[in-house]
């Protein structure tokens, strides 16, 4: 049997959350053009990082917050009318923002985000990963309606079944330095990522720096996942000299050294979707080639799919690191492969 995988590569703007129901339907839009040529095959359609998070803004009803050049003018333009509502929000978290703010609009910012990615999934027939937003840990239950389990903010992707139920939240555990950190993110916890049982096999998320940790992939390979997601927002040029060694480009490290190497001679780790944010809106400017990666090591059955790659296990690639596109590709079910005899070592 074979799956469909696809990486939609967002271009976010301000419109894009001018409301709900745009939001919505572009979603709905880039979904049905993931699975254009699924046919009946299983399918999986990822999202990237952050592409949630300016619904904090959306819902705050503001439209010169969503013009603001940047997410701080956003909230210093909302801060005369909104902050008595951030320190109520305080107040009941026991907690100063950013986690206040983030809590005054967390429930109908989920409650948009959760409503369009299950209806992604329903529309799509897809296991869907939504990207990801900078929220608190929301859930509903009778008694209380939607409201928010835990103050604590995360950087958290959900997936969702085919039939648009919620099947994980799943939180970053390596914050990127600096810009997260002041965002007043808490890390997630390694021992929190499982993966989750689908059609298309055992589905886990890593989210952006996470899939270039060695413990976060080894862990989920432990744990049977059988196919990664990663979503990500890379702010930084995709041709600048990488930080780390500035002979080489953020791109060529990004395919050379990440999701790509790191899969190479898992035991149970197959495939590996990277969508990427591109675009220019609140003063960051994320740039990304999305990917769909595999491990190829003892895997003829991957050989036809992975014809004229540059480099081994890459899949497919986005034509270029700033437009909107869509990536994906049809390969063998992961339980189609046996598994590695071992000693194959990890191709670079």
């Amino acid at each position: 049997m074979e799956l469909h995988l696809a990486a939609v590569q967002v271009a976010w703007s301000a419109t894009l959350y001018a409301t709900p129901a745009a939001f919505t339907r572009r979603m709905l839009d880039l979904g049905s053009a993931a699975v254009a040529e699924a046919g009946p095959r299983p399918r999986l359609v990822a999202f990237p990082e952050l592409i949630a998070l300016p619904l904090l803004l959306t819902v705050a009803g503001d439209e010169r917050a969503l013009r603001a050049p940047t997410f701080a003018a956003a909230l210093a333009r909302l801060a005369p009318t909104h902050a008595r509502h951030w320190l109520r929000s305080a107040w009941r978290a026991r907690r100063l923002a950013p986690a206040a703010i983030y809590g005054r609009y967390a429930v109908d910012a989920y409650r948009i985000w959760f409503d369009t990615f299950a209806a992604v999934a329903r529309a799509t027939g897809a296991v869907v990963v939504a990207g990801s937003a900078f929220l608190p840990d929301v859930d509903e239950e009778p008694s209380r309606g939607w409201h928010v389990r835990d103050a604590n903010v995360h950087n958290a992707a959900l997936t969702f079944a085919p039939n648009g139920r919620l099947l994980a939240r799943s939180a970053k555990v390596h914050l990127t330095p600096g810009a997260e950190q002041r965002a007043g993110l808490q890390r997630g916890r390694l021992e929190d990522l499982h993966p989750v049982v689908t059609p298309l096999g055992r589905v886990a998320v890593a989210i952006c720096l996470d899939g270039f940790h060695e413990r976060v992939l080894a862990t989920l390979d432990g744990r049977g996942a059988q196919v990664v997601v990663q979503p990500s927002a890379n702010d930084a040029p995709w041709d600048r000299p990488w930080p780390g060694d500035p002979r080489r480009s953020e791109g060529e490290v990004w395919l050379a050294e990440g999701l790509r190497a790191r899969l190479q001679g898992r035991t149970s780790l197959r495939y590996g979707v990277n969508p990427m944010l591109v675009g220019d809106a609140f003063g960051l400017r994320p740039r990304g080639r999305s990917s769909i990666v595999a491990n190829v090591v003892d895997a003829p059955e991957l050989a036809d799919v992975a014809q004229g790659a540059t480099l081994p296990g890459l899949l497919a690639l986005a034509p270029d690191p700033e437009s909107e596109a869509i990536v994906s590709v049809q390969v063998p079910h992961p339980d189609e492969f046996a598994l590695p005899s071992g000693g194959s070592g990890p191709l670079r």
